[in-house]
């Protein structure tokens, strides 16, 4: 069995297994599509709060951050904190909570209305206990009891019958650093690296920052959500890089570039402006790749729109990414850190009708998916699209 191979199994199995997990999936309250009174989600992951030193990613990301809970506060979206809110490898809880109590009341605020939902990531699992929740977390949330799960369910319908259904979790399941080294990883993180970046203010090559293991990590993930169940969507953070509709953002402006380029009726400084302002945006997705590498062309033939990743609240420029699911769409947005221009950035979007119907039909069933698991697929399979 080929490392590629064995990768994407572990991989499989571990979504699996969270999946089938009755006990730690909560399912979040249906959208009818069309109801102007259907809730409407953002969701957010990898905010890595830590304690205000030089190990500290989201310190750069925290007015972004904050600005966004504001705003999606007041419009009454629900909040789904999808896993390695805290930085846990690297710094004890205590420091945490006390050095980012105002982001932890704005979150509250969803709280207390019965509007956050929160899973755990692999450097935050430590939440997967209640216990420590009850101990630790639950007094920045007040008296409303404060659960934290593996992952969501959320059913989307049309006229009361089911569409489809997107399921949420973290994305770190089957990996070797958060299954069976763990208990090697984080003393390691925390006694040897957490120094370190202190010093040099570096940061960690892992998922999110090593360009060949994310686009390894997507591709697998993808796979499973293709193979796993019909009319899923799967949605996860971790890799700390946005995903659409299984393409990068860099592909989505890359395929713009070239619709505007063979556009006729788009001509002189209209098609220069545009031509312009998508290559502004694709230098600027580019850069957030730590180590510069810009994949090739994708080949989409085949491609289906069953996974999605939020990207990251950390960027090393203060932007923080996120998926809004509202208004019977699905977008990518950005805040930026640069407070002259505060709001959300829509990167992307597409309705969920789009979306779904896109899928393989229900009229086709997957004896894979029946028997739990996610099979095998051919080494031809043109997911090169995913980066």
């Amino acid at each position: 069995m080929s490392n590629h191979n064995q990768f994407d199994q572990q991989i499989a199995a571990g979504l699996d297994g969270a999946f089938k997990n009755k006990n730690r999936i909560k399912q979040l309250h249906s959208i009818e599509l069309a109801n102007p009174d259907a809730p409407r989600y953002i969701i957010f992951s990898d905010q890595h709060r830590g304690a205000r030193n030089g190990a500290d990613d989201f310190q750069k990301s925290e007015r972004a951050y904050n600005a966004a809970l504001a705003y999606y506060n007041a419009l009454g979206y629900h909040l789904v904190a999808l896993g390695d809110v805290e930085e846990l490898w690297e710094e004890r809880e205590s420091s945490v909570m006390a050095a980012y109590a105002h982001s932890l009341s704005l979150e509250r605020a969803f709280h207390e209305d019965g509007r956050y939902h929160r899973a755990f990531g692999n450097h935050d699992e430590v939440w997967s206990q209640p216990e420590t929740v009850r101990q630790l977390l639950q007094p920045a949330f007040g008296h409303n009891l404060l659960h934290v799960y593996e992952g969501f369910k959320l059913r989307i319908k049309r006229e009361g019958r089911p569409l489809g259904q997107f399921f949420l979790v973290h994305g770190h399941q089957g990996t070797a650093d958060s299954d069976k080294w763990a208990w090697l990883s984080k003393p390691l993180v925390r006694y040897l690296w957490r120094p370190l970046q202190r010093l040099t203010k570096y940061r960690r090559t892992t998922p999110a920052t090593d360009w060949r293991l994310r686009k390894r990590h997507n591709v697998a993930m993808y796979r499973w959500a293709r193979a796993a169940q019909e009319r899923l969507v799967l949605i996860t953070g971790h890799t700390h890089y946005p995903v659409f509709e299984s393409k990068t953002h860099e592909e989505q402006l890359m395929e713009e570039m070239e619709a505007v380029l063979t556009d006729d009726t788009v001509t002189g400084d209209e098609k220069q402006t545009k031509i312009a302002g998508l290559a502004a945006k694709l230098e600027w997705v580019r850069a957030q790749q730590s180590q510069g590498q810009v994949a090739a062309a994708p080949d989409l033939a085949d491609m289906r729109p069953c996974y999605f990743n939020t990207g990251c609240c950390s960027f090393s420029d203060g932007d923080i990414t996120g998926l809004e699911i509202a208004d019977s769409e699905i977008r990518l947005i950005k805040w930026p850190g640069d407070e002259s221009a505060a709001g959300p950035h829509i990167l992307a979007r597409a309705t969920l009708d789009a979306v779904f119907n896109r899928l393989q039909p229900a009229s086709a069933p997957n004896k894979a998916a029946q028997n739990g698991r996610a099979p095998e697929h051919a080494a031809g399979e043109p997911l090169t699209a995913i980066a």
